[in-house]
């Protein structure tokens, strides 16, 4: 029985017009031919570390243990900035000292390496594009069996970004919008656990959502559970309570972005007061 490929999923802000990402994919097999390479996105806005760091969370999860992700959005290259490897979560991320690798530092059991051992980078190093010189290598090199510890010593320090985490009491959780999607969606930092927690035995159809001046009554099932045009709030496929309109794009319709808070509460008589929402 043949051993399953090792995956390297690839996420960069370097769009599709140049050649870039096809190099880094070059150098991956080059390293580890063996390799099935999955790109998630390059579409991340040039320099938006926080938005590749959410897409990156939002991805893999889905992967199987053992997968590698490579990540690169690097404002920083070709400074003092360090190169790091995480294992956590049963997988490997790779990418600059940034924040991008955000959601695997939060594993409680993660360990992070930075990695300075120059033997595993493709030579010579340009000071530009460390993307193919130095992590599709690394990337390559983990994906291929080398274990973290040989690429560089463990450290405690990494850069992190802030994590917004919603805000819940007894009858409310406050939010906020942290990426508008392809189709306008609004994904939010509210998880399906914090209705849960502050909401224990009320159904769907008893809360009420609101972003800016707007408010959603009910969680709907499904997308096209209502007609067309209708904005819902629905549990996404990421496990986060999203802002949608039924065939179409909910965030300019709203004037919805990143950063917008979103509240929920309990309708009815006993709910309490409003919780406020707003930019």
């Amino acid at each position: 029985m043949s051993m399953p490929r090792p995956i390297v999923t690839f996420t960069s802000d370097f769009g599709r017009q140049d050649w870039f990402v096809g190099v880094v994919h070059g150098a991956l097999y080059q390293v580890c031919p063996e390799a099935h390479v999955v790109d998630l996105t390059h579409d991340v806005p040039p320099g938006h570390v926080a938005r590749a760091a959410f897409l990156l969370e939002a991805a893999a999860p889905d992967f199987p243990l053992g997968t590698v992700h490579l990540a690169v959005v690097d404002p920083g290259v070709g400074t003092g900035r360090r190169a790091l490897v995480v294992a956590a979560r049963g997988q490997g991320f790779v990418g600059p000292d940034n924040g991008i690798l955000e959601w695997a530092l939060r594993d409680p059991g993660a360990r992070c390496f930075a990695v300075v051992e120059e033997r595993w980078f493709r030579h010579p190093v340009s000071r530009t594009f460390h993307a193919r010189d130095v992590f599709a290598p690394v990337a390559a090199s983990l994906a291929g069996g080398v274990a973290p510890e040989r690429l560089g010593p463990e450290i405690h320090d990494p850069v992190r970004l802030p994590h917004a985490v919603p805000e819940t009491g007894e009858g409310r959780v406050a939010g906020c919008v942290m990426f508008v999607d392809h189709f306008g969606n609004a994904l939010t930092n509210i998880e399906a656990r914090d209705l849960a927690q502050a909401f224990p035995g009320v159904p769907d159809a008893a809360l009420e959502v609101r972003v800016l001046d707007h408010a959603i009554r009910g969680l709907a099932p499904a997308y096209g559970a209502h007609e067309r045009g209708t904005v819902v709030a629905v549990m996404g496929s990421s496990g986060r309570l999203e802002i949608a309109q039924v065939g179409g794009d909910c965030a300019t319709r709203l004037g919805i972005g990143e950063g917008d808070r979103v509240a929920v509460r309990r309708t009815g008589p006993d709910a309490g007061p409003d919780e406020p929402a707003g930019h």
